[in-house]
């Protein structure tokens, strides 16, 4: 590559970050929403897609390999860009692996097919973290986390929407196909980009794993890492884990969840994640928490009717839509509160911290939901959900 093909930093900007948060979030949002109502639409019983949602649980520990992530990298090819050029093609590589398996057959191996995936894009998620931090000012950081969450709903678009609609249509291998071939595309952005060099921090890999712990060091970090982003996290993955087999539990046929919970939601929320990254840097990281946080109390109660099996057309699509926008509006500032606190030598292990102890209880409070809806109902494991989402907009109040 040369340097008047290459793309600069500058040049290349939100587009490769949007790219690449796209890719990653394509694998891991087909396992967990496309997969889990295809499996339930197959007779899969509850507590087996619970199985499926504790397996991504995977990349919620990125934190204990993200100093590994920022401390090697080759200098010539680009510290991050030299992850990325790997973790790209594995990710497309495993999805493809998918086209020889049976969902229902070999769940077994679907399920570790899963936790493979999981882990590549957790991998790739520190690395673009840490070009992010490095790459951009921070008054650019909120709208840089309103496109990460926007790209991951349009992953989310494709891996939970259209590929919903291709299995429907085309079969199994078709949807495999046209997800593999998505995740592959950002690699050509990789190839003209440019990473630029950063001053060498000369910090041993031991070193970063003792700075790492600093962060719990730190009260208001600790808070907010144990306290407030579980809290604000938990409720809304749980009921997230629940909307799409309580839709095929209600009647619905997998292409009309594909258009309202994926095309229709995910483009809404989109929209919703980019406003929100603009909104932050008005109202202000904590009124913005609570204000999204109580969108997502009464985005869950309006799910009720659909818990106890009533799932019209119309009230259904609007609740789920102001579900998917109070998500995308808290995930965004989330992200820029997180981002924000990272040090620019420890970005990527620091942002991967972070997020890792929310991403934890997120992934268990889905995994739990599932196995609480087939015990003790939807109902139930709704109303817990809210009381969840409740909570977070409490715990603001210790946020940094």
């Amino acid at each position: 590559m040369t340097v008047r093909h290459a793309v600069t930093a500058e040049r290349a900007g939100y587009g490769l970050l949007a790219g690449l948060y796209t890719a990653q979030f394509l694998g891991t949002g087909f396992f967990a929403t496309a997969l889990a109502s295809i499996l339930r639409d197959r007779g899969v019983p509850l507590d087996r897609l619970g199985l499926l949602q504790a397996a991504l649980m995977v990349s919620a520990l990125r934190m204990l390999w993200a100093p590994l992530v920022d401390r090697f990298g080759s200098a010539s090819r680009g510290h991050y860009r030299s992850w990325l050029l790997v973790l790209q093609p594995a990710m497309a590589v495993t999805l493809l692996w998918l086209a020889v398996l049976d969902p229902v057959a070999d769940l077994d191996l679907i399920i570790f097919a899963g936790l493979v995936t999981a882990a590549l894009s957790a991998t790739q998620d520190i690395a673009v973290d840490a070009l992010a931090v490095r790459l951009l000012r921070p008054d650019q950081q909120g709208l840089a986390n309103g496109v990460q969450v926007a790209a991951g709903y349009a992953g989310s678009l494709v891996s939970g929407g259209l590929s919903l609609l291709v299995y429907d249509w085309l079969g199994w291998v078709a949807a495999v196909l046209v997800l593999t071939a998505m995740t592959a595309v950002p690699g050509f952005q990789l190839l003209r980009f440019r990473e630029p060099r950063a001053k060498p921090t000369g910090a041993s890999l031991r070193a970063r794993y003792v700075a790492l712990l600093d962060l719990l060091r730190d009260r208001r970090l600790a808070m907010w890492m144990l306290v407030v982003q579980p809290c604000c996290w938990a409720g809304i993955f749980a009921a997230y884990s629940l909307v799409g087999p309580m839709l095929v539990d209600a009647g619905w046929s997998l292409s009309e969840i594909g258009w309202v919970t994926s095309i229709a939601g995910d483009a809404v929320a989109m929209l919703g994640a980019v406003i929100a990254g603009a909104v932050v840097a008005r109202l202000g990281s904590r009124v913005c928490l609570v204000l999204f946080g109580l969108s997502q109390v009464v985005a869950l109660l309006s799910l009720f009717p659909l818990a106890f099996g009533s799932g019209p057309i119309v009230a259904t699509s609007a609740a789920i839509l102001l579900f998917k926008v109070a998500y995308a509006a808290s995930a965004t500032v989330i992200g820029t509160v997180s981002m924000r606190l990272c040090r620019p030598s420890m970005a990527g292990a620091d942002y991967s911290a972070m997020a890792a102890v929310g991403s934890v209880v997120a992934f268990a409070a889905g995994a739990v939901a599932l196995t609480a809806a087939g015990a003790f109902g939807y109902p139930a494991a709704l109303a817990a959900a809210a009381a969840l989402a409740l909570a977070g907009v409490l715990a603001v109040r210790w946020m940094p």
